[in-house]
């Protein structure tokens, strides 16, 4: 089936496979109900989501491995490697403990938000439990995951970097400013 989108107005080609159920609801009528059970997206193929460039080379290296596994529907795989986005976050901020739980509650010491240590918890619990219980977790549960990494790296890499770079533009006109003229 093709969907038009209602706020870019693209459109995209989905297959949609379902279960097919007639009733009869009378000697000559009958109806038809389509129970959807899967909804895969064909055209455009779905891109895998990305990293921003401010984040170490290792974490966008190995998020983009989660990104490609939940991209095929391989969300079992997606899970895992999200958690291993974790535990690179983790380790590239140097964050000490004897396991992972202990190494994101550490995070809290090193300056990050309950939030960020909570989403952290979370993508450890989903990767764990698709490693060593063989969970699998819904297309949208991965990508609510895949979201908090989305959000904690911006919180402890975008935007520090982007703050970085206003204050040295500030410091580069106050500089500017106080040089005499010729």
């Amino acid at each position: 089936m093709t969907l038009r989108c209602d706020w870019c107005k693209a459109e995209s080609v989905f297959l949609r496979r379902a279960d097919i159920e007639t009733h009869q609801i009378s000697s000559q009528r009958y109806t038809v109900v389509l129970a959807t059970r899967d909804l895969e997206q064909v055209w455009p193929k779905k891109t895998p989501r990305e990293l921003a460039p401010e984040a170490p080379e290792t974490v966008r290296e190995v998020f983009a491995e989660g990104a490609l596994a939940e991209a095929a529907g391989a969300f079992r795989l997606a899970g895992i490697g999200y958690r291993a986005t974790v535990e690179q976050i983790v380790k590239e901020r140097g964050a000490n403990g004897k396991n992972l739980y202990e190494r994101i509650t550490a995070l809290k010491d090193l300056g990050a938000s309950q939030e960020i240590v909570d989403a952290f918890h979370e993508a450890r619990f989903v990767g764990n439990d698709a490693a060593h219980d063989a969970l699998a977790y819904s297309a949208e549960e991965i990508a609510d995951i895949a979201e908090l990494i989305h959000e904690a790296v911006l919180v402890l890499y975008v935007q520090p970097a982007q703050r970085a770079k206003m204050a040295a533009q500030r410091a580069a006109r106050r500089t500017a400013a106080k040089q005499p003229s010729v």
